[in-house]
């Protein structure tokens, strides 16, 4: 609780940090260099439905083979690649405790359970009733949700509510379990998953396009987040809540916009 407000404050009073220097020096991805991008072997590897862990293990920044990794190591991952505290990151990270069957560590597709990690109505994956191997994603849907930025080239918090909506709505109507398993706990761990990836691309097209259809860090990316102790659990906590309140997923989804994907491999 201590290391929480102290962040807080420290981050008012604090200058942000240089742009070219938002990664600190020793730690992957500093002056925008990141370790060589390798895919994943699709059944080798072991991958999650979190395009930024997959990111992290396609770098090698966590183990590429995406096994036994510790809950320090996913931390420590996540804090410094993007520019998180290590409040924020601690408790991203804990989310992943309840898969790990008293292991201390977990593989990257322990994460596919639904509604610990996973969620249904996601940008970048089918529902999991649809597409039971959620460790990859899927360039079209990623796509659909990219041409909703009303400006072309960068995506506003109202076009990311507006396009939740739309998920939320047709994964009502097209998916039997969906009402059944969700609730509004899920509903606003979706919209801190959104409103991250928001303060940490900035709304960027061209970089979310390379970031969730390729799960790589695009060449030369920094986060766009620069505060000097990181991004703060009450700054996501706000952004999510600005999202998922304003959130209209009763709105009329006509069967010819509906999308249905199916199972394929990458």
């Amino acid at each position: 609780m201590v290391n929480f407000f102290t962040t807080v404050i420290a981050n008012i009073f604090r200058p942000s940090r240089r742009v070219g220097s938002v990664v600190p020096p020793g730690h992957p991805g500093h002056g925008g260099i990141w370790p060589k991008f390798v895919p994943p072997t699709y059944g080798e590897e072991s991958r999650s439905p979190c395009p930024a862990l997959n990111c992290l293990a396609n770098h090698n920044i966590l183990p590429r083979d995406g096994r036994q990794i510790t809950y320090k190591q996913i931390s420590h991952a996540v804090q410094h690649a993007y520019n998180l505290s290590s409040s924020l990151a601690d408790q991203l990270t804990a989310s992943a405790k309840l898969l790990d069957q008293g292991r201390g560590w977990i593989d990257l597709h322990d994460l596919n359970t639904l509604n610990i990690i996973q969620h249904d109505a996601s940008f970048t994956r089918p529902d999991i009733a649809f597409c039971p191997d959620q460790s990859f994603p899927h360039p079209d849907l990623v796509e659909r949700f990219l041409a909703h930025a009303s400006s072309g080239e960068s995506l506003s918090l109202d076009d990311i509510v507006s396009y939740s909506g739309i998920r939320r709505a047709e994964c009502k109507r097209i998916n039997g379990q969906y009402s059944l398993t969700w609730s509004f706990l899920h509903e606003f761990f979706g919209s801190g998953n959104s409103a991250l990836m928001y303060s940490v691309f900035g709304g960027n097209v061209k970089d979310l396009r390379v970031w969730l259809s390729e799960e790589r860090f695009p060449e030369g990316w920094e986060p766009k987040n620069r505060e000097a102790l990181g991004h703060t659990i009450a700054q996501a906590q706000t952004t999510s809540l600005g999202i998922e309140f304003n959130i209209n997923e009763t709105q009329e989804i006509w069967p010819g916009d509906v999308v249905y994907f199916q199972q394929n491999e990458p």
